[in-house]
């Protein structure tokens, strides 16, 4: 005879609430961390006056690492313009970079700045991800590239993607590399990543910043690790986190998501907030083993390039809002260098393709470093044939982003203008003086240029068919007329003298 019991009454209605308070109440696990640390338009080795370099950055990024549930993500632009690139083509940015543990990288534009094979090697070489998400080679993305990137961490799961900015074949080299458009593909990834169950949406966008707007505004992202405009920026607008973290690893951003998956009726939902930290580099101990690297590759440089060459008399800057914004007394030496070297007229480069970003003092000595650092992209100068009319078409271009800092700032040898800002784009230039003469549109000159605006880049599009009485085949590098320039006269005084003269 086996006895059983019952439970009474009583019990019986309060585990049956108990039941029906459990089945609608809502099932959250616990709170996952997960922690992004960003850089992005980084091509510089070392250190500058104590701050950013690979060495700092890698050190942070071993310290967020070992703190659990961190992804090193790279936003782009990092194989040029560096000096060493101009030798190797940025293989040994790719090296230090598989060192350090990237988990995502997007191209930026500065990666084809040495042409497309040069792109193809460099990806091929990573060991790391590298999301091509709107690049186009060929038939499909470029080799060893991905268009996404999943990873589950407790739980949650992480999708990333990439952009590259469309104008990347005006501002650098891609041959024929193609861009779809940031913007749809954006929506169309962000949608895709979300229907295979992705919690949190990633972007790693090297776009500008009023392009990661849109996307951040319009496509369905959670964050956006952006690049390209050189901003240190941490923006959240209750919805979209959007971050930058400046350039050359002197700041580090590490954007923190505290994420919490919920369950009810058997619907998951995703909560989260944004903690952000900006981490500056000058306060950050070396990696010692990347920096062991990286003066491994400095040191095969300096015996080559510490050489001197020449004293400035007159104090130069070539940070970017002075090259960019304006005639520039350094734009004017390297100007007057291409002019003479090749018997032109006249001569113009643009503006964001000086690059060293620091200024010399009055009575320094030059280098060959300092030279080639100014131009690392490896560019020739060319001489080509062009009438008065192109010219002055190449003026308007050239200051047609002034306000905006953009690369295509004319700096000139040979001419005067007159520029009224307060005018439309188009119609800024007022007068143009060649040699001391007013330009005749209709006249033939010489004019000395780099063989990326010779070809459009930048927006050069007058000198596309310009008559070439030196091409590329025949041209030499802009840095070592440079170079020769300064060392055949000894001293030079270069200074703003009113070539470019701005209303």
């Amino acid at each position: 005879m086996i006895l059983t019991s019952r439970p009474s009454a009583a019990l019986r209605a309060g585990l049956l609430g108990l039941s029906l308070l459990l089945s609608g109440a809502a099932l959250a696990q616990d709170t996952v961390t997960l922690r992004f640390v960003q850089t992005n338009d980084i091509d510089r080795m070392s250190a500058e006056k104590g701050r950013g370099g690979f060495a700092r950055l890698a050190a942070v990024v071993k310290e967020e690492k070992a703190k659990g549930n961190a992804f090193f993500v790279h936003a782009g632009d990092t194989i040029s313009p560096s000096l060493l690139s101009g030798f190797d083509k940025g293989a040994h940015i790719i090296d230090i970079l598989n060192r350090m543990g990237v988990d995502a990288m997007v191209p930026g534009n500065h990666e084809f700045d040495l042409g497309p094979d040069a792109f193809r090697a460099r990806m091929k070489e990573a060991r790391f991800d590298v999301l091509a998400t709107n690049i186009i080679d060929g038939n499909g993305l470029p080799e060893n590239t991905k268009a996404d990137k999943m990873v589950e961490v407790q739980g949650v799961k992480v999708g990333f993607f990439g952009l590259t900015t469309e104008d990347t074949p005006i501002a650098s080299s891609p041959g024929d590399i193609k861009f779809a458009s940031t913007i749809d593909t954006a929506r169309t990834k962000a949608k895709e990543l979300r229907e295979k169950g992705v919690d949190i949406v990633v972007a790693l966008a090297h776009t500008p910043l009023e392009v990661d707007m849109i996307v951040a505004r319009s496509a369905g992202v959670d964050v956006i690790i952006g690049g390209h405009d050189e901003h240190l920026l941490a923006f959240y607008d209750g919805k979209v986190v959007l971050s930058e973290s400046e350039s050359q690893g002197n700041y580090i951003n590490v954007v923190e998501l505290a994420v919490t998956k919920t369950t009810k009726d058997g619907k998951t939902s995703v909560s989260w907030t944004p903690n952000f930290r900006i981490v500056d580099s000058a306060g950050v101990k070396p990696d010692p083993e990347i920096e062991a690297v990286v003066k491994g590759y400095e040191d095969k440089l300096s015996k080559e390039l510490d050489v001197e060459i020449g004293v400035t008399e007159t104090p130069l800057d070539s940070r970017r809002a002075t090259v960019r914004g304006g005639e520039a007394a350094i734009g004017n030496l390297i100007a007057d260098a291409l002019k003479s070297s090749v018997g032109a007229d006249v001569a113009i480069t643009n503006g964001g393709g000086i690059r060293a970003d620091k200024q010399y003092e009055a009575g320094q000595m030059l280098t060959r470093r300092d030279i080639l650092a100014e131009m690392p992209f490896g560019n020739t100068t060319v001489l080509l044939e062009v009438k008065g009319e192109q010219i002055k078409a190449a003026l308007e271009n050239g200051v047609s982003q002034v306000r905006e800092l953009g690369g295509r700032f004319p700096q000139v040898s040979g001419i005067v203008a007159e520029v009224d800002l307060k005018e439309p784009v188009g119609s800024r230039v007022k007068s143009v003086r060649i040699n001391g003469e007013p330009l005749d549109p209709a006249k033939t000159y010489k004019l000395a240029t780099n063989d990326f605006m010779a070809r459009g880049g930048d927006g050069y599009r007058a000198f596309v068919d310009a008559k070439s009485l030196i091409d590329v085949s025949a041209s030499q590098l802009m840095a070592s007329q440079v170079i020769d320039y300064v060392a055949k006269a000894g001293k030079v005084a270069p200074k703003v003298e009113g070539r470019i003269v701005l209303r």
